[in-house]
């Protein structure tokens, strides 16, 4: 049976193990043969669900054909179904497999990850450890949240890379405001821009405030019954993080409910731009915060969905990680004729020893990167590499259904460990002593 020596790894891994069926897509983009150099073959792996990423990836394969025709060569796009490991572990190996078995010039060079987080991330991870690929990932995790890139040796951590996206940073505000306020209780609630299964245990860890983290039904009556269901807990303080749509919802549902007055607390948190809170409510306060960009006008790019600095992100890793690959080509760090080996072929021992310091290629294309929204601070190993962006803090009062006070109170940079810098204890004085 092919695919038999990496999945009955990875299944030994995951505690599953299955039938295999075959599916693979492929898209060639050149045909040429190299001369000193020649283009960078890319093997990209995304979640059906992750439609932002998908889209913007198409958007920067489109880019980087129109402006450097000889830089992009074959690509390999495998899309997995995040709650099926038999049907994930298929889909990769039998494209990974159709697409190294004859070897040569035309194998993938770099692999581009834009799993989330969960099970179909896992897969991944432990797939591009074992089979050696050079990898850039924009899964979610700060680190030791991605289980299989946790221990690494030297050879692996010069080319399995991770840079956390936007959304898996901005959740990290919620830390720093129930710290600085000293909020004793929360609802923490998220649309399907954000992933927080590995933030329940790690969010609040430490902080003294009970809290809950739950996706918000995105269907008026539920998220009605959410809400009623969490002032049943005695849970005064509400954190909405979501898209503009969710979070004038909620206050609309907080406007009928009677969950105003200042005896609440709302905290809304958005990845997209240039919005404010809009709901038909006759006097509500809230915090909110959302990503600003020092540069008075973004690089011109392609339309990209919201939220853009999501979509930006995408967009901007996947020309990144081109360019670092061409580099190392061009610069011999890289074969001309890589060396890789099947799923079938892989046996525990064998994961191919590489040499190669794709990291420091990264940094280097970065230098001459203009980002098109926001841009990447370096760490020094994964779990550090992070969007860079900052968001303002405005503390909004909504009266008779208009914006009647817009009072900036602040900024973040956003990160896993910066504090907010903010102003905030008029208005927090004035909550607790009412």
């Amino acid at each position: 049976m092919r695919l038999v020596g990496f999945a009955i790894a990875v299944c030994g891994y995951l505690g599953f193990c299955g039938e295999f069926a075959v599916h693979a897509q492929e898209n060639t983009t050149s045909d040429r043969e190299p001369t000193r150099t020649r283009p960078v073959n890319l093997f990209i792996i995304n979640e059906g669900t992750n439609r932002v990423a998908n889209s913007s990836v198409i958007s920067a394969l489109e880019t980087i054909n129109e402006k450097y025709p000889s830089h992009l060569g074959k690509v390999w796009s495998v899309q997995v179904n995040e709650s099926d490991v038999n049907d994930t572990l298929d889909r990769i190996c039998s494209a990974w497999d159709s697409a190294v078995e004859k070897g040569g010039t035309r194998v993938p060079d770099l692999l581009i990850d834009t799993t989330t987080a969960g099970l179909a991330a896992k897969i991944s991870n432990s797939f591009t450890a074992a089979l050696g690929i050079p990898t850039l990932s924009a899964q979610y995790g700060q680190e030791g949240d991605l289980l299989y890139w946790r221990n690494l040796n030297m050879d692996q951590q010069g080319y399995l890379i991770q840079v956390m996206p936007p959304t898996d940073l901005i959740p990290q505000a919620v830390r720093e405001l129930c710290v600085q306020l000293n909020i004793s209780n929360a609802a923490i609630l998220y649309d399907q821009n954000f992933v927080m299964d590995h933030k329940y245990k790690s969010l609040l860890l430490n902080v003294a405030t009970r809290h809950v983290i739950n996706e918000i039904d995105p269907e008026i009556a539920e998220m009605k019954k959410q809400l009623a269901t969490l002032r049943d807990l005695d849970i005064v303080n509400y954190f909405v993080l979501g898209d503009e749509n969710i979070i004038d919802a909620v206050l609309e549902i907080a406007e009928v409910s009677n969950f105003t007055g200042k005896k609440f607390g709302w905290f809304l948190l958005t990845p997209e731009i240039n919005i404010l809170p809009n709901c038909d409510c006759k006097n509500i306060n809230a915090l909110f915060m959302r990503p600003e960009f020092s540069k008075k006008n973004p690089t011109t790019g392609p339309s990209l969905p919201k939220p853009v600095i999501s979509s930006a992100f995408y967009y901007d890793l996947v020309q990144l990680g081109v360019d670092a690959m061409k580099l190392a080509l061009d610069n011999g760090d890289w074969p001309m004729e890589p060396k890789h080996i099947t799923c079938n072929e892989y046996d525990n021992t064998n994961t191919p020893k590489r040499k190669l310091n794709f990291f420091n290629r990264l940094k280097e294309a970065y230098e001459n990167m203009t980002p098109t929204y926001a841009g990447i601070k370096w760490g020094s190993k994964n779990g550090e590499h992070q969007a860079k962006f900052e968001m303002s803090v405005r503390l909004v009062n909504i009266k008779d259904g208009v914006v009647s006070n817009n009072i900036e109170g602040g900024s973040w940079n956003a990160s896993i460990s910066t504090p907010l810098q903010v102003t905030l204890k008029k208005w927090s004085r004035e909550r607790t002593e009412n």
